[in-house]
């Protein structure tokens, strides 16, 4: 089963249990995404992503450079190990993995949850074997242009469902990335962009390989 069967099944069942006042406060929060021109605003192709130091599960700095082993790195922006969404894309890509170091590509996975969580999220997903980062205070996201903050509505709703974010991401700032992949080469330059506003709609990994494969990087 693809990622977007997977998705499908996941999108299909959350309309259909969740009120429909709930999923107008997402849909609407999502629109407002796109209306803030998130996605224009963010790094694109061809600019070079900062090396701002980001901390691992045992709470040490790491800087991206650090982890580009071969001829690609790809990043994996997460919203968190709470979202189901996330958690089945993170898998997708565990499964591929052999595939991906074959022809010169590591991952890393990057959220704002704070380590301890970032832990759990990689022991929940059948061990992932790449780099699962967290971005303190999201300063990172932030410069890559991929954050945003939670309306008062999408706060209501997420506090509803017993999501506290000061203890999710150790701040009061209520901010996400949106679901985002980049690739990045040895020079730290971009060479692939995939963003995301709807945290339900995801890149296929098998897609990204294929395009890896045959040197065709491009947006999509």
């Amino acid at each position: 089963m693809t990622l977007q069967d997977q998705l499908k099944i996941m999108r299909d069942a959350t309309v259909a249990r969740m009120p429909g006042t709930i999923m107008k406060v997402f849909t609407d929060s999502i629109n407002t995404i796109k209306r803030n021109r998130l996605k224009e605003n963010a790094l694109q192709l061809g600019e070079t992503i900062p090396n701002i130091p980001l901390t691992n599960v045992q709470g040490l700095n790491i800087y991206l450079n650090s982890l580009i082993r071969s001829n690609y790195l790809i990043l994996n922006f997460y919203r968190g190990g709470w979202c189901p969404y996330c958690n089945m894309e993170l898998r997708e890509y565990e499964k591929l993995m052999y595939e991906f170091n074959e022809i010169g590509a590591d991952l890393v996975a990057i959220s704002s949850e704070i380590p301890e969580l970032a832990k759990q999220t990689i022991g929940k997903n059948s061990i992932l074997s790449y780099p699962v980062l967290t971005d303190n205070d999201a300063l990172f996201m932030k410069a890559m242009g991929i954050v945003f903050r939670l309306d008062e509505a999408s706060k209501r709703e997420f506090v509803n469902f017993g999501m506290d974010f000061s203890k999710i991401n150790g701040n009061e700032n209520y901010e996400l990335p949106v679901p985002a992949v980049y690739v990045i080469n040895k020079e730290m330059k971009i060479v692939f962009v995939h963003f995301e506003e709807d945290y339900m709609t995801r890149l296929e990994p098998k897609q990204l390989l294929t395009l890896l494969k045959k040197e065709t990087i491009s947006k999509i």
